[in-house]
This record gives structure tokens, C-alpha cells and sequence, in this order.
């Protein structure tokens, strides 16, 4: 999140609109954006519609309390990004996809883990891609 939020201004000048999904309630959701300070808005999908149309993977309990999960959110608190109360279902993974003007899917990230984001690069670039072929 703070990736995206530190590259907001390219995002913009890509044309993009940059949208989140929680499964928060959109009280829950909105205190998140703004405990965060979370610049873009979010749709609240507590039952999970648009994670099961994205087809998005669930972790095994296993995956969820690994060694190599704990690492890497100690490791992000140590780089000073804050973890909010779990709102949800722990097990859900996230995705990023790039959605164009038409409708059609031009990128898509399936993580590995809770730690595995899109780089806001790989994004940007389908984007370029996606205004190109407009």
C-alpha cells in the first residue's frame, strides 16, 4: 500500500485509477483508509464477490502462520509499515490487476503469499501497455 501510495502522482499520470478491496464493512473500511492515510478509495466486499471473480487464492493455515510469513512482517513493521487489525477472512490473498478502458484484464498479479504485492512498476508498465494498444 505505501508503494503505490508513495506513486500515486505516476499512477495519475498514467491515466490510472487506483482501486482497493477490503473485506471490511465501509465503516471498516474507510477508518482503514484513514488510519493509513490511504489515498484511494476502496470498496468494502465483506463477502468476498470480487475475490472469488478474481479467482484470488486462499492460504492454507499452515502458509498463514509460516516461518517465512513472520519474517517478512517483522520485517516490514521493522521498515516502519504498520499492520491494521485482520478484518476478514487471515487466509484470503490479496491481487493487483489492470484493468482497461474496455474492460479487459491486461494485468494480473495471483501472490504467493500476504507479502507478495505487485510491484508498482510491473503495474506501471502495463499500463503504458494497456494506453498503447488504445
Amino acid at each position: 500500500m505505501a508503494q503505490l501510495r508513495t506513486r500515486r502522482a505516476e499512477f495519475e499520470q498514467a491515466g490510472a485509477e487506483v482501486v482497493l478491496v477490503g473485506m471490511g464493512t465501509p465503516v471498516e473500511c474507510a477508518a482503514f483508509l484513514r488510519k493509513f492515510e490511504i489515498p484511494f478509495p476502496m470498496i468494502a466486499d465483506s463477502r468476498q464477490a470480487l475475490y472469488r471473480q478474481f479467482h484470488l487464492k486462499r492460504m492454507s493455515a499452515l502458509e498463514a502462520f509460516s516461518p517465512t510469513v513472520a519474517i517478512k512482517g517483522v520485517g516490514a513493521m521493522a521498515r516502519g509499515f504498520g499492520i491494521g487489525k485482520p478484518i476478514g477472512d487471515i487466509l484470503q490473498l490479496p491481487g493487483a490487476f489492470v484493468i482497461d478502458s474496455g474492460g479487459r484484464t491486461v494485468f494480473s498479479h495471483q501472490p504467493s503469499g500476504p507479502a507478495d504485492y505487485a510491484a508498482p512498476d510491473a503495474l506501471l508498465k502495463a499500463l503504458a501497455g494497456a494506453s498503447a494498444t488504445l
